[in-house]
């Protein structure tokens, strides 16, 4: 039976978790059902004993902690919630609060609570059946993407259906120290971006804090580089051996996941660069069935720049170039007019179309097609990247590319 202390840790239980959504939930005393799971795993045993607090069940929540710690002996997480039951059963549910010498971690750590119980309890906007509206239409050799909220602390793997896109599995994951969004070398912060994964590291050849492997990404991007972003080694990576949790700011500015849910994540990733890294501090999520107008706005936008550049009509085709951005436009533009004053017709073909909304401080695009170009006097076949900004209610490219991959 529960004394006052033990009700007293109950109620900042609650105050844990620092949403209005999650506190109003709370505060009825009633908590919605666990959500299944298809394997016992780390998370759902943590958040079955955050419910029995919760629902002043102190022997079940009591009995799986001390279950938990023998099993995960290095999880913080889990010895703080065991700490904190059991300094509440001897009368004194502040001890840990009051006598802990890293403010900062007990902090973290209680962040990490809450981030993992909203995504078990069904209160992100992804467990609701919700997704971002960046993911705007794959490529078919894009069969998974990554979603990197940071907000939620979570990694979410959607899949590509071709029609739409399908929440195959999530994880816990940790970020930079400093937060986001990387700026320079060694700011220990995790860059804002869509990214591509290059590779694949084994554990055996790295560091025991990378844990199994690692699959670095593809920043600093072009846009990265044209406002002359630094940094490098921004890879997707395990933990130290026999870690299971860490607080959601802790690596040194990559996104971070347990051993266990590294492994689990790498039948998702291709290292051709064909699988997608979306990462932003936090979405604009919608419901799926408005995609289909996004997308369809998204592609006559990209129409038009292809039929002014088959139109030879230059000026009109150099209007989608912001004049501003674009790095040497004026060496762009006289090129352009002097190239399109030879042709007698221009005809273009884009295959292997994907189109992100890329995030960050203004309203972006990135879209990579391959382009087959066919003139009177000319042929060639390249992939493009491409990044549109939005200003004024008008989209222009600031950034253009041939690159050798997707």
């Amino acid at each position: 039976m529960f004394t006052n202390s033990d009700n007293s840790l109950s109620r900042r239980l609650r105050l844990w978790f620092r949403t209005a959504s999650l506190a109003g939930i709370c505060s009825l005393g009633v908590l919605p059902p666990t959500s299944m799971a298809t394997e016992e795993n780390y998370e759902t045993r943590v958040m079955r004993s955050v419910d029995a607090i919760v629902e002043s069940d102190l022997s079940a929540s009591l009995a799986g902690l001390e279950a938990l710690v023998r099993q995960y002996p290095n999880s913080k997480l889990g010895h703080l919630l065991l700490g904190d039951l059991l300094a509440a059963r001897a009368g004194a549910p502040d001890l840990i609060s009051r006598f802990s010498g890293d403010r900062h971690q007990l902090d973290g750590l209680r962040d990490e609570l809450a981030s993992r119980w909203m995504q078990v309890n069904g209160q992100t906007p992804a467990a609701r059946g919700m997704i971002p509206d960046d993911l705007i239409l794959s490529s078919p050799n894009e069969r998974y993407i990554l979603v990197a909220d940071a907000s939620h602390a979570r990694l979410y793997v959607y899949e590509n259906t071709g029609t739409n896109y399908r929440l195959a599995e999530d994880f816990y994951m940790t970020i930079g120290r400093e937060g986001m969004v990387k700026n320079v070398e060694g700011d220990l912060r995790t860059p804002e971006g869509v990214y591509f994964v290059t590779a694949y590291l084994p554990g055996e050849g790295l560091p025991p804090r990378y844990g199994p492997g690692a699959f670095p990404i593809d920043y600093p991007n072009e846009y990265d580089r044209q406002l002359k972003r630094t940094g490098y080694g921004i890879w997707i990576h395990g933990t130290e051996p026999e870690f299971i949790n860490k607080v959601p700011l802790a690596s040194d500015g990559c996104l971070s996941l347990s051993n266990t849910e590294f492994n689990r994540i790498r039948r998702y990733i291709s290292t051709d660069g064909t699988t997608p890294v979306i990462i932003s501090r936090t979405f604009n999520w919608i419901d799926p069935d408005t995609l289909k107008s996004r997308k369809s706005s998204v592609l006559e936008l990209l129409g038009q720049w292809e039929r002014d550049w088959e139109s030879l009509d230059t000026e009109q085709y150099l209007a989608h170039y912001s004049r501003t951005d674009l790095q040497n436009y004026d060496e762009f533009a006289d090129q352009k007019r002097q190239t399109n004053r030879n042709k007698e017709y221009v005809e273009l073909e884009l295959s292997d179309l994907s189109i992100y909304g890329y995030p960050g401080d203004e309203k972006m695009l990135l879209v990579s097609f391959t382009q087959d170009y066919h003139s009177d006097n000319y042929h060639s076949v390249m992939r493009k990247r491409q990044y549109w900004v939005n200003r004024d209610d008008h989209w222009q490219i600031i950034n253009e590319s041939r690159t050798d991959g997707p």
